[in-house]
């Protein structure tokens, strides 16, 4: 029997369809573009001296500022995703995303640790919210044959934002280290754009759908995409109700922990190694170069991102997500022998772990948006998101310390473990779900249609049809 990858592809979107995706994914990605952007700020503030001494940041304010946005994206995934699939993608697509902006220009007059901190935690919320509207919704919109290049542009606009928000932090911090509140309170601007792009989007047809408005439903399709509902399976969506729980059932299971913990193996290691870059190269020897060994660190992820983006549709998403995971972990052990390795060697593994890393980065925006169906779908993507920020955070608190109390090579070592787990666990459980309809891949029989999980294929369907169970 053919799998996924021996369909010819489908037809380029019509025009119509492609100017709308491209505002979409604009209009999108501009959120992603700001997590990695106020990351990256973040970051970069603290790794000059001029803000912990302005403000007085002691090494435990520094890791609770460091893990602020990531805690608060944890409780905005996991509680804003859920409410995203009950009211709808549109209304809370704006919400956040203006409280997101106006956290970003308090940031500009902070005097305390604590109101980095409260910000922090607040600017955190809003991003998790928006890892659970902004996917799902472009999801919903893409053709499935393009669905990876669509949503992995996500990705690779987050790395853009960490790498032009940490050249804004370079140059400020090399030049006017005293204009720290500038580098803090800079995702303002995008922000601010990014509202606007946002302006007049409709709502999801699929979500519509699944709630029984189907006239509305078909009334964007043809509006916005100049189509039919018959197309990539909008038709074959079913009213269905909005349960949490559902994501815990045995039909949705595997799936909720295959995305929490792939997700988890990517990002723990990740957050913390480059939040921290500067401490980590200079560890490995690289002294007065680290901070610009850090912005090197940053446009090798941002390549392999790109690397990722390309690949993601021609050979899958199982491939770009296996093999980079157990490179990320044999890059990770090798840095960890960086007391027998030359500087150069040990730089070289790091940067073949964070050119790995972007491979693979691509994927959070893609599979947990593909393995739920369009009722739990945001709940879904916000679980595993505030799952992955659990696991980042934690990382992200926990890395200095350890490099203080055990050295290089263990903190190494035990970040190249959790990479190891992320490769057997996606080994076992990743799905092929490249070039298949989204109604098909989120649909509960989807795991007994033969050899979606077993084989890492999912068999091809006739437009609107489920796959059968045995």
């Amino acid at each position: 029997m053919p799998t996924v990858l021996d369909r010819p592809p489908t037809n380029e979107p019509n025009p119509r369809t492609g100017r709308f995706l491209r505002r979409l994914t604009l209009a999108t990605g501009g959120g992603m573009f700001i997590d990695g952007f106020v990351f990256a700020s973040v970051a970069a503030a603290l790794a000059g001296n001029a803000m912990a001494r302005d403000i007085g940041i002691t090494a435990t304010w520094s890791a609770l500022i460091s893990a602020s946005t990531l805690v608060g994206t944890f409780f905005g995934g996991l509680a804003l995703g859920y409410v995203t699939d009950k009211v709808g993608r549109r209304p809370m697509f704006t919400i956040d995303l203006s409280v997101f902006l106006i956290c970003s220009v308090l940031m500009f007059f902070v005097t305390s640790a604590w109101h980095v901190f409260v910000l922090g935690l607040v600017m955190g919320l809003a991003v998790g919210a928006d890892y659970s509207i902004g996917s799902p919704l472009l999801a919903e919109f893409s053709p499935s044959a393009r669905r990876g290049h669509y949503l992995g542009i996500l990705e690779i606009l987050w790395n853009v934002g960490y790498v032009v928000a940490y050249l804004i932090g370079y140059v400020i911090n090399t030049n006017w280290p005293g204009a720290w509140h500038i580098t803090l309170a800079a995702s303002a601007v995008p922000a601010a754009l990014c509202l606007l792009a946002r302006h007049g989007l409709p709502e999801s047809p699929r979500w519509l759908m699944s709630k029984g408005r189907r006239e509305e439903a078909i009334a964007i399709i043809e509006r916005e995409l100049g189509t039919t509902s018959d197309s990539d399976g909008f038709h074959a969506e079913e009213p269905a109700k909005t349960r949490y729980r559902e994501l815990f059932s045995p039909a949705y299971l595997r799936r909720t922990v295959f995305a929490c913990t792939f997700w988890i193996c990517i990002v723990l290691p990740y957050f913390a190694l480059t939040f921290f870059q500067p401490t980590v190269l200079s560890a490995i020897g690289l002294g007065d170069s680290a901070l610009a060994g850090a912005l090197l660190g940053t446009v090798i992820a941002l390549l392999g991102a790109a690397t990722g983006w390309w690949l993601v549709d021609r050979v899958g998403r199982r491939t770009i997500l296996i093999w980079p995971m157990f490179g990320c972990a044999l890059a990770l052990f090798l840095v960890s022998l960086g007391h027998v390795l030359p500087i150069w060697l040990g730089t070289v593994c790091f940067f073949g772990y964070l050119y790995s890393y972007g491979i693979m980065s691509i994927l959070p925006g893609i599979y947990p948006e593909e393995v739920f169906p369009t009722s739990i779908r945001t709940s879904g993507v916000g679980l595993s998101s505030a799952a992955s920020r659990v696991g980042a955070a934690v990382g992200t608190f926990l890395l200095p310390l350890s490099l203080t109390h055990l050295g290089l090579s263990w903190s190494m070592f035990f970040m190249g473990v959790v990479s190891l787990i992320g490769g057997v666990t996606s080994l076992m459980w990743a799905p092929e779900t490249n070039g298949a309809n989204l109604t098909d891949t989120g649909h509960r029989d989807a795991d007994t249609a033969g050899s979606w999980w077993g084989k890492g294929t999912l068999a091809p369907q006739l437009p609107g049809k489920r796959p059968a169970a045995p």
